[in-house]
């Protein structure tokens, strides 16, 4: 049995387990078809990697993949302890510092603009580079917009967006009061 090797970033104390060797590749032309690979066949590094023992509630990682085309610099499948997300901003900063550090995409002083494709979409980031050290990421999020509003779900109303995942917020909610 080969070995599974990853490594470990923190971003804010936010973990990211990235996957750097001992897995079979993910299989499929796109990032989704990779993602759904990674659920159907290789569930089982994802429980590993992320339940205890050797993770916990709130570890996320990835494995790192080609983009979807020749305009990206590398892609990713994002995953947690529930399963596969969409995106993870917090993980895409450490994969993007990780990639400069070990030299997968080429890191020069100044600003470096890595392309990273991820199930919601492709990201363009811009990594800062100063004396040989990754000092920042920041990306620009798939674009967001509102789905739908006013959802009734019971007697409660939701309006749902998208913003890279879907989301909902509930609307007219009000915390019962203890006083009279």
């Amino acid at each position: 049995m080969t070995p599974i090797r990853t490594v470990d970033y923190h971003t804010a104390g936010e973990p990211f387990r990235i996957v750097t060797g001992g897995v079979e590749p993910l299989q499929g032309a796109t990032i989704l078809e990779r993602r759904r690979d990674a659920l159907e066949r290789l569930d089982h590094v994802r429980r590993l990697l992320v339940h205890e023992p050797r993770g916990h509630a709130d570890m996320y990682g990835c494995h790192v993949v080609p983009g979807n085309d020749e305009g990206a610099d590398l892609g990713v499948v994002f995953f947690h302890n529930a399963g596969y997300s969409t995106a993870c901003g917090h993980g895409t900063i450490a994969l993007v510092t990780w990639a400069l550090d070990e030299g997968v995409v080429e890191r020069r002083e100044g600003e470096n603009c890595i392309v990273v494709d991820v199930p919601s979409g492709r990201l363009e980031t811009v990594a800062t580079v100063i004396d040989g050290r990754v000092r920042s990421v920041m990306f620009r999020n798939v674009p967001s917009y509102v789905w739908a509003t006013d959802v009734r779900v019971g007697d409660l109303a939701v309006d749902v967006a998208f913003g890279g995942a879907f989301y909902a917020t509930l609307r007219g909610w009000r915390r019962p009061s203890c006083r009279a």
